[in-house]
This record gives C-alpha cells, structure tokens and sequence, in this order.
C-alpha cells in the first residue's frame, strides 16, 4: 500500500455540482447523460443511514454486523434557476411562460458530481452515480438593515446502481465512487464531463461506422430503407437531424425516421419509393450522451 501524506490534508472548500441524467440503469448496463452545472454551492454534507447488531454470547459481545442503506445528502446553494428545479424534482416548466407548475410529478434519477478542497490546495473529486433530488426548503424573511442571505437546500437520496460493476474480484452496485488527487495514479481529467463508474475510460470519438447504402454506392433499390450505424450511443433529439435530399433541386424527401433500442442504429423509410436511377443525398447532424456532434452525409444513386 502506497499513502501520500498530503492525503491526509484536511477539506477546506466545496464547488462544482454537476448532475447528470440517467438514461438507463439495469441488469444489462448503466448509462448516463452528458454532466452539466447545477448550481453554486455552500456547503454539502453525506450521511450514510448505517444500522449495526452487536451478538452477545458467554456474558460478551461475541461478533457484530453492520448495514449500509441510502446516503441522505444536504446541498446548501445559493439558488436554483426555475427550469433546473423542475428538470431535478420532476415539475413542469413552461418555456413560453417562464412558469414552473408544481404538479407533484415524480422526480427522475440522476447522477450527482461535486468536488472538495484540501487544505494543500489539492481536491478530492466525488461522484453519485445513481440519486433523487427531494423537493427542497425554501426561507424568506422580511428585509432588515443588516442583509440578511437566505440560501435553498437541496435534499438528496443516493442509493446503489442496480447494474453490476467489475470492480476486480467481484461484480455489485455502486453507491459513489471518488478519488484524491494526491492519490497515486488517479486523475482528474474528465472528470465532469464524463460520469466518473468502475471501469470507465476515454470515451471514443463520435463516428459512423456504417451506413446503408454505403458511401457511393450505386444500384441502389427503390423501396430500401436507409440506416446509419454510429459507434456511440446518441440522444433521443438525433432522429431530428437527419434528411434525405433529391440534390438536383434541393427537395427534401418525406419519410419515418427512428432510432433502435441501443440508441445507435438510426433508420430511414421513405413515404415513397425512390425515383428510379437518381442520386440522392442523406445527411446527419447527430450528437451522442457524451455531448459530442457529428455532421456528415451519404451520396448513392438508386437503380
């Protein structure tokens, strides 16, 4: 075992809270969104609800056990901007109107980012990868003459994945996973663009690694439908980027376009069959859940 001393520097500050939506978590994988900013923060504090059952035999406590069950965590912030308090709470925001309606709608699960600073000017850096925000306190109070800051707390419920994780020796849930960057071999990088689980990595460029005619391709049929197969998984918005162009005029071709299961095939069904022994031009602007974009295009002439 190698133990920096700095290690053992005390925590002096707290900032960067990011979340991150999760899009899915279940026996067959975990995935989450790209991070963004959640709010300035004050002060944070995680409890772990731990229960312990202490045996007693031969007039001594003879062996004991303990459980860990969700943590509770406290964000102090500033404030919060309206459309981000219903993204985390599950209210309604209406964009038009700049109105959040309270509909006690069911909040979703995120992941939740944040990051300590050590008394050596070093930080330790925290991920939740699976929580649920409550809906948070709020207190006025009447202007006075000395100002007064009235802050919001966040209520925060982190529990374990249900994905089960290689972490080496075994397979299980993950409840938070953290690192200190006076630790050796960790880094930071990345970080907060990326939700920080066992076994992560650089993630890939964004590509296409296929598509349906290829590139150039001639003969093509009439009545086929068109794919595109990209390496990484896309956003649900990426159906929205794509079109089919008859490039002598510039009209676009009508059609169903959808995205398969994996979030990574996108498939085109013209209306019509094409005209026959005409070149066409499909194009995509698509942006996968790590926040990166790809643009591009497909020639192919029909049969």
């Amino acid at each position: 075992m190698t133990i920096q001393s700095d290690e053992y520097k005390s925590v002096v500050g707290v900032d960067s809270l990011y979340i991150a939506a999760i899009t899915q978590d279940t026996a067959a994988g975990y995935v989450a969104g790209t991070p963004e900013y959640l709010a300035p923060v004050a002060e944070l504090r995680a409890e772990p609800a731990v229960n312990s059952e202490t045996q007693y035999a031969d007039n001594q406590a003879y062996d004991t056990m303990s459980s860990v069950g969700e943590t509770l965590i406290t964000a102090v912030i500033t404030n919060i901007p309206a459309e981000m308090y219903a993204k985390i709470t599950g209210q309604v925001f209406d964009s038009t109107t700049g109105r959040v309606y309270e509909n006690e709608g069911a909040a979703p699960y995120f992941a939740f980012g944040f990051r300590s600073l050590k008394s050596n000017g070093k930080y330790r850096y925290y991920w939740f990868p699976k929580v649920k925000f409550s809906l948070p306190k709020e207190e006025q109070s009447t202007k006075a003459d000395t100002p007064e800051f009235k802050t919001r707390e966040l209520l925060i419920t982190a529990i374990k994945t249900v994905y089960q994780f290689d972490l080496g020796d075994i397979n299980d849930s993950v409840k938070r996973v953290w690192g200190d960057e006076d630790t050796t071999n960790f880094s930071a990088t990345n970080w907060f663009t990326t939700v920080q689980v066992p076994g992560v990595a650089a993630v890939d460029a964004l590509a296409l690694s296929s598509s349906v005619p290829a590139d150039a391709a001639t003969g093509v049929v009439v009545t086929a439908n068109l794919t595109l197969t990209f390496n990484n998984v896309l956003t649900d918005a990426a159906v929205h980027n794509i079109a089919l162009f008859d490039p002598s005029d510039g009209s676009l071709i009508a059609g169903a376009i959808t995205i398969d299961a994996t979030k990574k095939i996108i498939t085109v069904n013209p209306t019509a069959s094409l005209t026959a022994a005409t070149p066409y031009l499909l194009t995509y602007a698509v942006e996968d859940i790590y926040g990166q974009n790809l643009a591009g295009s497909v020639n192919f002439t029909t049969a």
